[in-house]
């Protein structure tokens, strides 16, 4: 066997920029892992509300990112350990490096398609605004699907080279669609402010929030392209694309337990005005329990008359607990 690989390989890997790179990820990616753990913890935690369907989605993506940590654990553990005193099999490419790549694009697509839910929601279900978005995280989607496959022929790093093409036009994609996901849904954010100051502050923490979490995942995909194009014979992408799929988990996580800090903004020990008359909330009554959907404008802890989008009026005493609809909710959006 080692005289095929003899025959085969004739790779000599720099240990800083190959499997130095590698390690620096698989680190990354583990110290992100953490962060997911304390961040599904507290979901579940307050999550009771939540449809079934949106913890099934949550339990999905922590799953395959704790299965991405495991395969890069596996890839890092195979190069540096078991096979330490064969340095021919460092030209070899493990199978666990191929198989996280379908763990990242699987973590990718549920992330992406979740904040394409929420543009869905946040425009009123106008298509125009996700018609940009949809065909891009396909796209990744099916590219990523291709490299994976082509990938697990491959072999051997030598060959690796041939998929340079493919890898860039992945994280080009990957790179295109966060950033227009984070605009689109800052944009939405943006428009509707209605020069209430409270109501404006927490719209700028929704718009901040946004971009902070397109940001992280769009700068990832970017290094790893430039990394990719201007040193195609490294590995050093790799430190970029290891954690990318962490990113993606703690975006998500991090939105939806966002919503419990939210809800302590317009609780009813506030006073004055807090006002949502541009974008859906969800307004759980305390007396019958009943979830309804509503634009509402009203003062938090006090009697309030609520108009609804159909012109009727009902009354509401003031305390109820409300959640921002685009953050995922309890009840069904309508």
């Amino acid at each position: 066997m080692y005289s095929l690989l003899q025959s085969r390989v004739t790779y000599r890997p720099h240990p800083h920029t190959q499997f130095g790179a590698v390690l620096i990820g698989v680190l990354l990616a583990g110290a992100l892992w953490g962060v997911s753990c304390m961040q599904t913890y507290e979901y579940f935690d307050h999550c009771s509300k939540d449809p079934w369907y949106q913890k099934i989605m949550v339990a999905c993506v922590f799953c395959l990112d704790t299965l991405h940590q495991i395969f890069m654990s596996h890839v890092i553990y195979t190069y540096l350990v078991t096979q330490y005193s064969n340095p021919l099999y460092l030209g070899v490419v493990v199978w666990s490096l191929v198989a996280q790549v379908l763990v990242n694009a699987l973590i990718g697509l549920i992330v992406q398609s979740f904040f394409t839910w929420r543009i869905w929601m946040l425009s009123r279900k106008k298509l125009i605004c996700i018609l940009p978005v949809v065909p891009l995280v396909i796209t990744e989607f099916v590219l990523t699907l291709i490299y994976f496959v082509k990938g697990c022929s491959v072999g051997v790093f030598t060959k690796l080279s041939t998929l340079t093409t493919l890898s860039r036009a992945v994280n080009c994609v990957g790179f295109a669609g966060d950033i227009l996901i984070a605009g689109i849904l800052s944009v939405l954010l943006y428009n509707s402010k209605g020069g209430i100051a409270r109501t404006d502050s927490l719209l700028n923490r929704l718009i901040a929030f946004s971009l902070s979490t397109g940001a992280l995942t769009s700068l990832c995909a970017l290094m790893s392209l430039i990394f990719i194009s201007a040193l195609p014979g490294t590995l050093i992408f790799i430190t970029f694309y290891t954690p990318l799929g962490r990113l993606y988990t703690n975006s998500l996580l991090a939105t939806l337990n966002a919503r419990k800090k939210l809800r302590t903004l317009t609780s009813p020990s506030q006073t004055g005005p807090v006002v949502f008359d541009s974008f859906p909330v969800s307004a759980l009554s305390e007396r019958s329990g009943a979830q309804q959907q509503r634009h509402l404008a009203l003062p938090v802890g006090a009697d309030a008359q609520v108009k609804k989008e159909d012109g009727m009026s009902s009354s509401q005493k003031g305390g109820g607990e409300y959640e921002l609809g685009v953050f995922g909710n309890g009840g069904k959006m309508v």
